[in-house]
């Protein structure tokens, strides 16, 4: 039942890779090529599994392999691709040249997970402080329901016996009358 494995796991070294072990695999992998990885600790002597073999190669070893900072531009591409692919990395790698699904993976998960839920929370935040505003300046600008009375035909008389319509003159001009006759002014 299932497969048998070709390295057993007594006397198998585990933990950081060291430099004569790279230099080892890397040295077997141009001779031989890729694949058959479960040869190469037969092979080679090396104290490792193949999947071990393989994944340091995928991973570290390549030639063609981009490693380090990710740009901006990378950043955004791999939030882009997030939304339309889901945590699909080998699809998202594929994308971005030299850039290996482990480490598009890490990078999600350690740095790119964190910035957007910061940014999704400081724009929550935003936007609650916003309502906060809008919802103080309502209750300071709050307009009485009550009709205003019409004056619009009516007159407005003066001891002197001057008489203005009232359509005839603005709200401004009529408040700075009421007030002037109100010994306001």
């Amino acid at each position: 039942m299932g497969r048998k494995a070709l390295c057993s796991k007594n006397g198998m070294k585990k933990g950081a890779w060291t430099a004569m072990e790279d230099q080892i695999l890397t040295d077997y992998i141009k001779i031989h090529g890729e694949g058959k990885w479960g040869n190469i600790p037969i092979q080679t002597g090396l104290k490792r599994c193949g999947k071990s073999c393989r994944l340091r190669w995928l991973n570290y070893l390549k030639p063609d392999i981009k490693r380090g900072n990710i740009s901006e531009e990378e950043e955004d591409l791999i939030i882009r691709l997030h939304k339309l692919l889901g945590n699909r990395w080998s699809l998202i790698a594929g994308r971005l040249p030299g850039r290996t699904d482990n480490e598009i993976k890490n990078y999600w998960n350690t740095t790119l997970a964190k910035k957007i839920k910061s940014n999704e929370q400081s724009k929550d935040k935003e936007l609650q402080i916003n309502q906060r505003k809008d919802l103080s300046l309502d209750s300071c600008t709050t307009v009485s329901n009550t009709p205003k009375p019409s004056y619009e035909n009516s007159y407005l008389e003066f001891d002197s016996g001057d008489q203005f319509l009232f359509s005839d003159i603005s709200d401004f001009e009529f408040w700075k009358i009421s007030q002037f006759f109100s010994g306001s002014i």
